[in-house]
């Protein structure tokens, strides 16, 4: 009897429009329900063909669930990319910014020994004031550029990353769903 409702349920029809359909009466439909009556033959055949309509629609849905699982896990990839790039970003940015530390640590002792000129003699003065110069043009040229440059493609990674998670939430909410329903 249960199945029987369910099956109207499962069409989403009513009695009353299941039974124009089968080309029964209304009661018919209804007995039928509560088990005290069988359909004609013809009824119980224009209903296993509406059952295998709604199976095949249902085969779709699931193979629309399939893909939405095949985008989730490409998106899954695409977020441990973005998180492997940006430790690699976050790693290159902590060298230079210890090469930037040496470099200023450098200029602080050369600056120091060309300000103590009782230790150092005009000769190592020059070469002092040289190495000095090598190292500003360092710092200017290549640090700054690179620390630049990494700090903004850390950024657009950060951003990307935070698109990438908006992206696949609403695909494991989806996913989620699908799984309690399954459940149930």
């Amino acid at each position: 009897m249960e199945n029987k409702k369910s099956i109207r349920t499962l069409l989403g029809m009513s009695q009353e429009n299941l039974a124009l359909l089968l080309q029964v009466s209304r009661s018919q439909i209804a007995m039928y329900e509560v088990g005290k009556r069988g359909l004609p033959l013809h009824a119980i055949e224009k209903l296993t063909t509406l059952l295998t309509v709604l199976q095949k629609e249902s085969l779709n849905v699931e193979t629309a669930k399939s893909i939405s699982i095949h985008e989730q896990n490409f998106l899954k990839q695409l977020i441990l990319k973005n998180e492997h790039q940006q430790l690699l970003v976050n790693k290159k940015i902590m060298s230079l910014e210890k090469k930037q530390n040496a470099l200023d640590s450098s200029k602080k002792i050369i600056s120091h020994l060309i300000e103590n000129k009782n230790i150092t003699t005009n000769n190592e003065l020059v070469i002092l004031k040289s190495i000095a110069t090598k190292i500003d043009t360092k710092i200017v040229q290549n640090n700054s550029n690179q620390l630049l440059q990494l700090q903004l493609k850390k950024e657009v990674l950060e951003y990307e990353y935070k698109l990438l998670k908006l992206t696949s939430q609403p695909l494991e909410e989806m996913s989620n769903l699908q799984k309690k329903r399954n459940k149930t």
